[in-house]
């Protein structure tokens, strides 16, 4: 008797909680862009996303709070081997420093948007690469007439234990902080 007033109760809630649920697809624009940058001991990187790679939309569940968004299994997953760092053998560096062949995804899972004014959000989003997930908040621009999202996550390599390949005998050393900056554009 008791199981069943529990599996009552909990059809229940998840019936109240689904009819608040909101479903939106967003088409992204390959407009888009999402670069990483860093930096060596001896010079910069900059490793671009190659925008047909991106997804062709972005479904959002989400449930109005005020003035936030509360994200449901809303996530962008993203090629690993889709940037192009300049050259082979920087992409292969790349590529090893993300763990991309045992690990060929990076996600974004987007799980809240704070609107602070008309133009600008805090949003938070848990990021997956080479298996480990770390929350972070992110400060975005918003252009309302152009449906364009503009930020730039700062991240420490070593949040993923991620070990950068070591060149000339360790003599070029990867700063362990690294930029992700994405300007992204959704069709109207």
């Amino acid at each position: 008797m008791r199981t069943v007033a529990i599996l009552l109760f909990f059809l229940f809630s998840t019936t109240i909680f689904s009819q608040n649920l909101e479903q939106k697809t967003l088409l992204i624009s390959k407009q888009s862009q999402l670069k990483i940058s860093g930096d060596t001991n001896i010079n910069s990187f900059n490793c671009i996303f190659n925008p047909t790679e991106l997804p062709e939309k972005l479904i959002a569940s989400f449930e109005r709070e005020q003035q936030n968004l509360i994200f449901q299994n809303t996530s962008l997953k993203l090629n690993a081997k889709a940037f192009d760092c300049g050259s082979r053998p920087i992409n292969r560096d790349f590529e090893a420093l993300i763990k991309a062949e045992k690990y060929p995804f990076i996600y974004l899972n987007l799980k809240e948007l704070k609107l602070q004014s008309q133009n600008s959000a805090l949003i938070s989003l848990n990021i997956e690469i080479a298996g480990i997930t770390k929350l972070y908040k992110v400060p975005v621009k918003i252009d309302h007439s152009k449906s364009n999202y503009k930020g730039i996550i700062h991240l420490n390599i070593d949040d993923f234990k991620l070990e950068p390949p070591k060149k000339i005998f360790g003599l070029i050393k990867v700063k362990e902080e690294i930029e992700i900056e994405f300007d992204l554009y959704f069709k109207k």
